[in-house]
């Protein structure tokens, strides 16, 4: 799947199947793990100024914080690896 069709399917209230590839390169999901993406806060400072920019994320219980999906996919959605969008 292109990075621009994960863009569109990957927002708000997606749920996302892991894959047994993408759980063994990342330990902190088990394979066929369900998430839902919720809408994450970042602070987003570009030397200038910071501001609070959102996207599709993950809320993060050890780190308290969020993770976005391009924390958790890679900046162009690359490690989306095996993962499956789920109809919603």
């Amino acid at each position: 799947m292109s990075e621009s069709d994960l863009n569109v399917l990957l927002v708000v209230g997606a749920r996302v199947r892991i894959g047994e590839k993408y759980s063994e390169e990342t330990p902190y999901f088990k394979p066929g793990e369900i998430i839902t993406l919720i809408e994450g806060e970042f602070d987003h400072d570009n030397g200038l100024y910071s501001e609070i920019q959102t996207a599709p994320a993950i809320w993060n219980e050890q780190a308290k914080d969020f993770d976005s999906i391009y924390h958790l996919f890679g900046n162009n959605l690359e490690d989306f690896a095996d993962c499956e969008v789920l109809d919603n």
